[in-house]
């Protein structure tokens, strides 16, 4: 446990001093435009063929129960690399400039908040992890009084193995500091529930929980389920 967590720090204190993820991905939750989900989708496609073009992969997300009420859009790429050339690139492109100076009005005025994430579980991974991912459940945590970073990774860690022995596609996401989102994901939601429902029937994890309530490593913030939409 001791060589678990050490290692944990060393990648905690890499994550927090700049941009090194492989598998990353900038989020931007906006209400829906003029109310219509169609409408909000033809929206994003104008963005959506700029920022493909620059080396982006997009998607639409939709929060779903317990969510915000909000449609992501979604910029995932590769490396850190990859994102810090798009955003060099983005910053001058014509196309872009064009887009965002016609629309800064409604986009403004709909984003709710943006965001930008790393995959803490597997750094050197890509951003092809998703595939095949088309539901969403996540948590986000903050560190417990008295514990630390470590101490939650370690413990999401633990939940890590559990949940991949159901096929849960278990990923841990964070932006360096603030709070830590574990996500859970499948190919659609009567897949997923029937997962949740034998992991739920392991005494594996009954023992792991139990230990989790009774010493918990983390702080509950926030839950919310969430939908591929393109």
């Amino acid at each position: 446990m001791r060589n678990l967590r050490n290692g944990i720090c060393a990648l905690l204190m890499v994550l927090m001093s700049s941009h090194v993820y492989s598998d990353g991905f900038e989020a931007w939750d906006f209400k829906p435009i003029n109310g219509s989900l169609q409408g909000t989708i033809e929206w994003f496609d104008g963005a959506k063929a700029v920022h493909e073009r620059l080396g982006g992969s997009v998607e639409y997300w939709q929060h779903d129960v317990m969510g915000n009420n909000v449609i992501s859009y979604i910029i995932r790429f590769n490396t850190g690399e990859d994102w810090a050339s798009f955003k060099d690139e983005l910053s001058s492109d014509d196309a872009w400039q064009s887009w965002i100076n016609a629309n800064y009005a409604t986009f403004s005025s709909h984003l709710v908040e943006s965001f930008n994430l790393g995959n803490m579980l597997d750094p050197n991974g890509a951003s092809s992890v998703w595939d095949g991912i088309n539901v969403v459940g996540f948590s986000a945590w903050e560190v417990a009084e008295g514990k630390t970073a470590a101490d939650l990774m370690a413990s999401m860690q633990e939940s890590v193995v559990i949940q991949s022995k159901f096929d849960l596609n278990p990923m841990i996401y964070s932006a360096g500091l603030g709070a830590i989102y574990f996500v859970l994901g499948g190919e659609n939601w009567t897949k997923f529930q029937a997962n949740v429902a034998k992991r739920n029937q392991s005494q594996e994890w009954v023992d792991y929980w139990t230990a989790a309530g009774q010493d918990p490593a983390g702080e509950f913030v926030q839950q919310a389920f969430t939908v591929r939409i393109r």
